[in-house]
């Protein structure tokens, strides 16, 4: 695998430049000392390509396979031949009795790092320097999210739960996910209506309270699987820019899912990004590459292309789009958009440089630490 990997890789970094000669004795009696050595930067590595959304860790638990296994949709071998070198591995705690939900979280966690520690070309980053240095490397970055605030509750207080966030984000935790597709303590869902919460589908005041904990710690906040009411109160509320991982525009189809105009224009506002999602629910009748090029188009129209970004869904038992089976299927998505006449700018911005450049400015917003 490793070989694969190098193999896809490109060319070796340049030397490093020779180390200057020393300065020729001073005239006076002291003799100046030598200039240090000139360091060359470090290599740049590829762009990043990066999909915010695939739900690998759950295949991986439920079928005991690794990330080299052939039939995941996003797994190693298909990164590297469809050219993904940035990927959000999301621990997704199903609806269930509320006190497995952080045990869920910790299996699936587990589940990655095991992979970070077995496989010497894929590591999980913390930043978007360490992404750099792992792409130098030509090696593959490993994002954590968690998909659903429910992971935190093990039912007791708020505090210990915002407690256990700050846990998670030492061993690597980068994204979370309000809601899945119930209403919890935190936010209400997309997959709800007001009969099921009653109280409201906005943010709760232990959302509210997630969020400022979000923004302090600089952990990414995901808004799809959101109700609209609790989508556009996080990114109103938000010090930082927010994300939507996975999720299409209601202006293409329109469906519970799907993200008004109003939230796509404000995540692009606030600076976030918005992950098209391969779901054939989401994306429409006769789901294809042009059918998802159609939703990436109209999210450039209404939130401009800092805003397009990709959130595929593999393995999350999707059902994908013809033409888009797998991750080494997202060529013909880029060139269905190249077709289309996205510049190489824009398709560079929508293959990862917009949410690089999202992630760090919720980490900016969060200050030094």
């Amino acid at each position: 695998m490793l070989l694969l990997l190098l193999a896809c890789a490109g060319t070796d970094p340049a030397a490093p430049s020779p180390v200057p000669s020393p300065s020729p004795p001073a005239p006076a009696a002291a003799v100046a000392a030598p200039p240090a050595a000139i360091e060359p930067p470090p290599p740049a590595g590829p762009d990043p390509h990066v999909d915010l959304h695939v739900d690998t860790p759950t295949q991986m638990v439920r079928r005991k396979v690794g990330i080299e296994d052939p039939e995941l949709e996003s797994g190693l071998d298909d990164m590297v031949e469809g050219g993904t070198n940035v990927v959000v591995e999301v621990l997704w705690p199903p609806r269930s009795p509320q006190p497995t939900w952080p045990a869920m979280v910790e299996e699936l966690f587990a589940k990655v790092e095991e992979q970070d520690a077995r496989w010497p070309d894929v590591e999980v980053a913390r930043t978007p320097s360490e992404v750099r240095r792992v792409l130098a490397e030509h090696h593959v970055a490993m994002l954590v999210s968690i998909e659903g605030a429910h992971g935190l509750d093990d039912g007791g207080p708020v505090g210990p739960q915002l407690a256990r966030l700050a846990a998670l984000q030492r061993r690597g935790l980068s994204l979370i996910g309000l809601t899945w597709t119930f209403s919890n303590r935190y936010a209400g869902s997309s997959g709800d209506t007001p009969s099921d919460n009653p109280a409201g589908l906005g943010l709760t005041d232990d959302g509210r309270a997630l969020v400022d904990e979000a923004n302090r710690l600089g952990i990414v906040i995901d808004v799809s699987h959101a109700s609209d009411a609790a989508t556009m109160e996080a990114c109103q509320r938000s010090k930082a820019p927010v994300i939507a991982s996975h999720s299409d525009a209601d202006g293409v189809h329109v469906h519970a899912r799907n993200l008004p105009d109003e939230a796509v224009r404000c995540i692009a506002e606030k600076g976030g990004v918005i992950g098209v999602n391969f779901h054939a629910t989401f994306v429409g009748p006769g789901a294809n590459v042009r059918k998802v090029a159609d939703q990436a188009d109209y999210l450039k129209k209404v939130g401009g292309p800092g805003v397009v970004a990709l959130g595929s869904d593999f393995d999350g038992l999707i059902k994908t789009p013809d033409g888009l089976s797998d991750a080494g299927d997202l060529p013909k998505l880029w060139a269905e958009l190249a077709r289309r006449g996205w510049t190489a700018d824009e398709l560079r911005a929508a293959q990862g440089g917009n949410f690089m450049r999202t992630w760090q400015a919720v980490l900016d917003a969060a200050g030094p630490r």
